[in-house]
């Protein structure tokens, strides 16, 4: 009965071994590697659209994204923080605007149209682009940086508002995510940290 005991707890060892070696030859295999590639790319990116065009993250590699949601009928929020990033945006040189991409992406696809949003984009400065999509292409692509939004009915003539946070978003050159501006950030701490940026 020992010498059974014996044997079935020596098979059970080698079974063992042979279940970890080929876990690891599993996860060092390239196949593997390849899809936790595609994974983390599908992470840093997001697909919105600009006059029924699509726009992704991806097509501004090579350059720092400064991202900011929210809605072109905002009445308060929206207005002053476009006007520090472009305050922040216009502290710079043309060659370091050069290397950045502002995008304002609106939480409001209803009202906000692509000529609208463009035109309400480039009036806080010339380089910003205003994209949109659907909601649940919205709602994606807020989670992905921590932003949220909530439509609010309301009295007023406009019907509704939309709640929305007011932080910025500052992407690096590959798309990943860097440096989120607080809604009380002040215009050097915003200078600050797209030079920083732009040294790496």
């Amino acid at each position: 009965m020992q010498v059974r005991n014996f044997i079935y707890l020596g098979l059970a060892v080698v079974a063992l071994a042979a279940g970890i070696l080929t876990a690891k030859q599993f996860l060092n295999s390239p196949s593997v590697e390849a899809d936790s590639n595609m994974t983390a790319t599908a992470k840093n990116d997001f697909t919105l659209t600009q006059n029924n065009q699509a726009v992704h993250l991806k097509d501004f590699r090579g350059k720092l994204v400064l991202l900011y949601f929210g809605y072109a009928s905002c009445p308060d929020v929206c207005p002053t923080s476009l006007a520090l990033l472009s305050s922040a945006l216009k502290a710079l040189s043309p060659e370091e605007t050069a290397q950045i991409q502002p995008i304002f992406i609106s939480v409001d696809p209803a009202r906000d149209n692509g000529a609208k949003l463009m035109e309400y984009a480039r009036y806080f400065f010339p380089s910003f682009i205003g994209i949109t999509g659907s909601e649940q292409e919205i709602q994606r692509t807020a989670m992905q940086y921590g932003a949220f939004y909530s439509k609010v009915n309301s009295n007023s003539a406009m019907g509704y508002t939309v709640d929305h946070s007011s932080n910025s978003y500052l992407v690096g050159k590959d798309g990943q995510l860097l440096t989120t501006f607080k809604h009380d950030a002040n215009k050097a701490e915003i200078i600050a940290g797209i030079r920083a940026a732009l040294k790496n």
